[in-house]
């Protein structure tokens, strides 16, 4: 009896054990840093409708920008940014603690800076490019890595662009 009491109390010590640990975590997985990913990418309104929508091209040379804010100050506390690959890929790496801020996330805003191609620099606000997008919940999260997905974003021909298209339809 004595045993099973024993073991008993082993199992409870360790659930209290994975718990704490749980909550230090705050969701992050135990992970110091979570990284923000996405594309950017050319549409071209000059070519047919699916050619439009369906194949849009990559475009290399891109920057995206994250900026993070202190949750009680609004200040901003981190801000990070990276040029795309030949995929139109971005990454950006935020460490969840910059001195004594905890950086949440949901508490960042990710937007498309420029256009890595002269020809199509016009930023589209698709998926809030230009204004901004906060990252709302992980797209890979395991021990020690939280990856968010944020975008696509796009960028057009000058002569696509539009005026107070983003009034239209509102």
């Amino acid at each position: 009896m004595a045993c099973r009491t024993a073991s008993m109390l082993l199992l409870a010590a360790l659930a209290l054990a994975a718990a704490a640990t749980r909550a230090d975590a705050g969701g992050n997985y135990g992970a110091s840093k979570f990284m923000i990913t996405g594309t950017v990418l050319c549409q071209d309104c000059t070519k047919n409708w699916n050619a439009y929508a369906y194949n849009a091209k990559p475009v290399n040379g891109s920057t995206v920008a994250v900026t993070c804010l202190d949750k009680h100050t609004g200040r901003t506390v981190f801000y990070g940014k990276d040029a795309t690959d030949e995929k139109g890929v971005f990454n950006v790496e935020v460490p969840y603690q910059v001195n004594s801020c905890q950086l949440d996330p949901s508490e960042c805003l990710v937007r498309l800076v420029s256009s890595g191609d002269d020809r199509c620099a016009v930023l589209t606000n698709f998926n809030g490019g230009r204004s901004g997008e906060k990252p709302s919940r992980p797209y890979r999260s395991c021990p020690g890595e939280v990856v968010y997905r944020a975008g696509p974003y796009y960028s057009t021909l000058p002569q696509c662009d539009v005026d107070d298209d983003d009034k239209s339809c509102s």
